[in-house]
């Protein structure tokens, strides 16, 4: 259901449910969570790739479970939302970079899988639809990641149309960053890892917590939260490390690399 490898200092994070298209449900919400906790816990791995098994990333939430959560007991049917939804925030708020790895279609919950990753690698031959309302839903829980990406008149239209994505229109719209080959499509992912293993473990985090702290906020309103947080960092021992190898031309102590 879910495969967790540590390679060097990358963790990988593999949907394998190809009975179902790596569809998402209850188990392997809480199986993905669990591998989160486990990469956060070992220092060494300084990034995480996700992807799917196959030739698909993910078709979504699994519908037998909606469906059954649909005509459940209220309170449970709430509380699996929530926990799915916790997913998609802790993969954005994860201290570590996340690259989605996407060697085929991500569908509904699957596109907000990928777009709560911080660097999204495709194949050119994928496609990514929001098929919610096509089934009497919406993307509700995704909504703020894929929204994020595409501002809010891309994603009204396309929540609305449940249209297919190809992959090349997806990077033209900001869906995604890169667009390989299926060949290679691994190539693309190490050459997103292989930059940021060049950051501090430290200043990574900083970074995706900038981003969220500051996207939506006043210039002005946002200077104490900037001024302090660089305050922070300058006086941090990764940015003496950094500043001094700079100097002394050298690579600083925390540089790692995929091996």
């Amino acid at each position: 259901m879910l495969e967790l490898e540590i390679r060097g200092n990358v963790g990988y994070l593999t949907i394998a449910r190809p009975e179902v298209r790596n569809a998402l449900g209850p188990e392997l919400v809480a199986k993905l969570t669990a591998g989160l906790d486990r990469i956060e816990s070992d220092a060494s791995v300084r990034a995480v790739v996700l992807t799917g098994s196959g030739k698909v990333f993910s078709a979504g939430a699994d519908l037998g479970s909606m469906r059954t959560q649909g005509a459940g007991d209220a309170e449970e049917n709430r509380r699996n939302a929530l926990e799915m939804g916790r997913l998609f925030y802790r993969i954005y708020d994860f201290p570590k970079p996340v690259v989605a790895r996407v060697p085929g279609p991500a569908i509904g919950g699957g596109v907000g899988l990928m777009t709560a990753c911080d660097v999204i690698v495709a194949v050119e031959s994928a496609f990514f639809s929001f098929s919610e309302v096509r089934l009497g839903i919406v993307p509700a829980l995704i909504s703020p990641f894929c929204i994020r990406r595409l501002g809010v008149a891309k994603a009204r239209r396309l929540f609305l149309t449940g249209e297919k994505i190809p992959a090349p229109v997806a990077r033209e719209i900001g869906l995604v960053d890169d667009v390989t080959t299926e060949a290679d499509l691994d190539a693309g992912v190490n050459r997103a890892l292989d930059a940021l293993l060049q950051g501090a473990p430290g200043a990574l985090a900083a970074a995706k917590r900038l981003v969220s702290e500051v996207a939506y906020m006043a210039p002005a309103d946002a200077l104490p939260f900037t001024a302090d947080l660089l305050a922070e960092l300058r006086a941090s021992q990764e940015a003496k490390e950094g500043m001094t190898a700079f100097l002394e031309k050298r690579p600083p102590s925390w540089k790692a690399s995929r091996d």
